[in-house]
């Protein structure tokens, strides 16, 4: 218990050290649920149990805690008497799971198990290939929300022509100046022409449109703009050309700050709209993102600020991505700091570590076949993957390692009788929890299904059939065997004691002998 809850909150805290709000908070309050709950078993509920233990060793009723009616008299009893006042029985035989392990788990079973890994494994490296990243923002509406073809339409139409980023100057020059005006135009027109924009004929500028304002003959003004050099004169063209009624579009792209010392107002922050085209994917929506600011950049005096509404996933995208690597790379860490306290043997915390990496890279993988992106809800998934996948491994990896048996498969037998039913208990009771989710008609909450699913069968796999199996191939070292007295000279007493090989810093282990009948050598028990 202690290893599962400080594997599972360990892995959950590491989690909330990620950028992403709503990943942050259902990780602490994950974690802290877990911790509760670790002291609510460990103190209340452990002292029900043994409260239970001891009325059912009475006789006594688990709830009513009445007599109960003994076996041997259950087939006079009516059938209210059988269902609910039946006392208990011990288990017949306690070593049932153990040796049907034996008999056939290490038979063809486990050999097609086995064999199955390395195409499970390129069937996860498939997906890890094919890895789409992102939260579509169609994504965040039920199935048959009306909303949806709307987004359907805005990605097969204006996504791949005709979407519009609003780029902001917070910090632009003297505009009475024509040199800047022109490192203006110039920086419009940057902007204008990249992989993703559509080109100068898609600017919409104020300027430009007050350009055209004053050089238009049929109103009878025909001032050059262009020429003028007074602030005061440039300011006050821009201020009665905004004022006009047919330019009512425009004010609103212009913020005015009052200048007390000279007199006059001027243009503290403006800003112009460019066409966007081919957005239509989360890849191209992140690197139209990218280029924009990367123009930006060039112009720092100005303090150029791009928005687009999809600017809030893009964002999004590009973190996610770099998060879950830290996560896994963090926790993975933690996770072998904890084996190498908990499990006596440092070897096998190294397989513990690989069985976490390769757990995380089949759920990766396997949910980019499903159907499921990366984004911050199967994130979130992944990281719990991480502290399911050391539950298994690190219970049957200690169990392995404290067995008390010589031959490696007598050892994984021992581990998985005694341990692979709990397991097999704590996976099938998880999944019974979500799978109830998996006809929601949400993709947040699908997701949450698929991953989770994903989490509990490929740890389950590991822990009960591929770990085991490379335990017993690549540690065969955590055991020695030594000589006991009255050998002679020859070959080792069949009175060798098995004991923890010293170097691995395990305990001790010394199994009952005794004394055949002949009172010469002393066998194992």
């Amino acid at each position: 218990m202690l290893i599962t809850a400080l594997t599972d909150a360990l892995s959950f805290g590491v989690g909330a050290i990620t950028t992403i709000p709503a990943v942050q908070i259902f990780c602490i309050y994950t974690c802290a649920a877990i911790t509760i709950t670790f002291v609510y078993q460990m103190t209340f509920f452990a002292a029900l149990l043994a409260l239970a233990i001891k009325w059912e060793a009475n006789g006594l009723h688990c709830v009513l805690i009445r007599e109960t009616v003994p076996e041997e008299q259950a087939d006079e009893c009516s059938l209210f008497t059988r269902l609910f006042m039946l006392g208990s029985r011990a288990h017949p035989d306690p070593k049932m799971l153990e040796a049907n392990l034996r008999g056939r788990a290490g038979g063809p079973i486990l050999s097609e198990l086995v064999r199955a890994h390395p195409h499970a494994a390129v069937g996860a490296r498939v997906g890890l290939a094919l890895l789409r990243e992102g939260l579509e923002p169609v994504n965040l509406l039920v199935k048959d929300s009306y909303a949806i073809p709307h987004y359907r339409a805005l990605e097969n139409y204006f996504w791949h022509y005709g979407a519009t980023v609003q780029i902001v100057v917070n910090n632009p020059p003297n505009l009475g100046d024509p040199d800047e005006r022109q490192k203006i135009r110039s920086m419009v027109h940057a902007f204008a022409n990249t992989r993703h924009t559509i080109g100068d004929e898609s600017v919409q500028f104020w300027m430009d449109e007050m350009e055209h304002y004053y050089m238009d003959h049929r109103m009878g003004i025909g001032i050059p703009v262009h020429n003028v050099t007074s602030a005061k004169h440039f300011y006050g063209l821009t201020q009665h050309f905004l004022s006009a009624r047919r330019n009512d579009f425009w004010p609103e792209d212009v913020k005015w700050e009052w200048q007390p010392d000279k007199g006059f107002s001027r243009i503290k922050a403006f800003r112009f709209l460019v066409g966007l085209r081919d957005i239509s994917t989360s890849v191209q929506q992140q690197e139209a993102t990218q280029i924009l600011r990367d123009v930006s950049t060039r112009f720092l005096r100005y303090n150029v600020t791009t928005f687009m509404p999809l600017w809030l996933f893009t964002d999004q995208y590009a973190i996610v991505v770099p998060n879950t690597v830290q996560n896994i790379v963090i926790a993975m860490v933690v996770m072998i700091v904890i084996a190498l306290l908990l499990i006596p043997q440092p070897m096998c915390a190294l397989w513990v570590a690989l069985a976490i990496a390769s757990i995380d890279m089949g759920v990766i993988g396997f949910m980019t076949l499903w159907d499921v992106n990366l984004d911050a809800i199967s994130m979130i998934t992944i990281i719990m993957s991480i502290g399911f996948s050391v539950d298994y491994s690190a219970h049957i990896t200690y169990g392995y390692v404290c067995s008390t048996r010589t031959d490696p498969s007598e050892k994984i037998c021992e581990a998985l009788g005694a341990l692979g039913w709990p397991l097999c208990q704590g996976a099938i009771s998880t999944v019974l929890a979500v799978v109830v989710l998996a006809d929601v008609p949400a993709y947040m909450i699908v997701t949450f299904f698929k991953t989770v699913f994903l989490a509990i069968t490929l740890g389950l796999l590991h822990g009960l059939v591929f770990l085991p199996v490379t335990l017993a191939l690549c540690v065969r070292g955590v055991f020695s065997t030594t000589a006991g007295a009255g050998g002679g000279g020859g070959a080792p007493s069949p009175a060798a004691a098995i004991r923890f090989d010293v170097s691995n810093a395990a305990p001790t282990a010394m199994p009952r002998r005794r004394s055949d009948s002949s009172g010469g050598a002393i066998s194992n028990k």
